[in-house]
């Protein structure tokens, strides 16, 4: 007979559910592991960060923008192109001498020391200066076209230090914002030529000379890549980027699934017993423990703890009571017993041998008979006396 459906889909909907949050978190993890790949600058890429904005304006005034994502693009570099690099300090040394022979206009996006004695020389990384206001920004004060063109510009990160032939612009303390050595433009900020700053103060301007001087742009973004003359790449710079998102994908995964195979499936279910032991069996077990320990004290307090509840019950105290209240109350309801063996029957000292404890057993059973309770926690007995069983039980 076939399973009904409804069932199929009851016992399948939990791994379903797994699944289908899985890939859905695979598809949120692309997505943004996509945009954050693209970074700083690149050229399709409309985040605030982005360059599509410049790309879109250079490509409008008829320069040929040519997106290049690997060493491979570097090769079409000639005398009359234009190369962006966004990440400078990502070139490898072979990608260095093929910029330094290629003979084009090449621009720089704040680049470090080892680039700019490849590329410019008389241009070494400055000191950053004290923090400037925005109201602070200084005037080019070189005679570099695109500079004076521009005026004013978003030059807010690194500064140079400068010597001639090469040109400084932007004076900062004594550095350089922007610099100029040979066919090689230093940047120190990629602020002019994102899509969220290209609009303000000269950035447009200055963006526009610098990379549509030529015909062609050539706009570089280097690929993340071991570099013999860096020092040493952090492991996780050589793991491509689509390994670490799937390891994210998996480990999300993993915890999705133990939540789910963790979850409580309903109430507890109180499962019957295999074998039904009878209480005086249960009692007999209980005594022989205790004999066997020695546990004289911890059964004189058991008694003890059972007699003072009932008893406390049949005079209509609660057995939290001060002592000597349910001591006097137990009296009175009582008649023979006087405060001092009550008392010492309810509050005394441990039995000190096996008979003193058979002993206690007695009288307290003949304290609850006068007061007119049953026996202590076995039942119905008869006043004075402890069943064999209960007496093992204490001993």
């Amino acid at each position: 007979m076939s399973t009904p459906l409804r069932v199929r889909w009851h016992r399948a909907r939990g791994p379903v559910t797994v699944v289908a949050l899985v890939l859905l978190a695979a598809v949120v993890l692309t997505v943004v592991g996509t945009r954050a790949d693209r970074g700083l600058l690149d050229p399709d890429s409309v985040d605030p960060a982005g360059g599509a904005a410049l790309a879109s304006v250079l490509r409008g005034q008829g320069v040929t923008v040519v997106p290049a994502h690997g060493p491979a693009g570097l090769a079409s570099a000639d005398p009359g192109t234009t190369v962006l690099v966004t990440a400078p300090d990502r070139l490898r040394r072979a990608d260095l001498d093929t910029l330094a022979r290629s003979g084009a206009r090449i621009v720089l996006v704040a680049p470090g020391g080892r680039v700019l004695e490849a590329l410019a020389p008389g241009v070494r990384a400055g000191a950053p200066p004290p923090a400037l206001l925005t109201t602070d920004v200084p005037e080019p004060s070189c005679p570099v076209g695109a500079a004076v063109a521009a005026g004013r510009v978003d030059l807010d990160g690194d500064v140079y230090e400068v010597t001639p032939p090469a040109v400084g612009c932007y004076p900062r303390a004594g550095t350089a914002a922007l610099a100029v050595s040979g066919r090689t433009t230093v940047a120190g900020s990629a602020t002019p030529f994102t899509n969220e700053a290209l609009d303000r103060a000269g950035n447009a301007a200055l963006s526009m000379r610098l990379l549509g001087a030529g015909p062609r742009l050539l706009w570089y973004v280097p690929p993340v890549l071991p570099d013999d003359a860096a020092g040493p790449t952090p492991l996780a710079r050589l793991v491509p980027p689509g390994w670490l998102w799937g390891g994210a994908t998996l480990l999300l995964a993993g915890v999705v699934t133990a939540l789910w195979r963790a979850r409580r499936l309903g109430p507890l279910v109180a499962e019957r017993l295999p074998v039904r032991v009878p209480a005086a069996e249960t009692t007999r077990g209980r005594a022989g423990l205790y004999r066997r320990l020695g546990a004289r004290e911890r059964a004189a307090e058991v008694l003890r703890d059972e007699a003072r509840r009932l008893l406390a019950a049949r005079v209509g105290l609660a057995v939290h009571d001060p002592r000597e209240a349910l001591t006097a109350a137990v009296t009175a309801a009582a008649p023979g017993y006087d405060t001092a063996a009550v008392d010492d029957l309810l509050y005394g000292a441990a039995p000190t041998d096996d008979r003193a404890l058979v002993v206690l057993a007695d009288t307290l059973d003949g304290l609850r008979a006068a007061v007119g309770a049953g026996s202590i926690g076995m039942g119905s007995r008869s006043p004075g006396r402890v069943p064999a069983a209960g007496r093992e039980d204490q001993g």
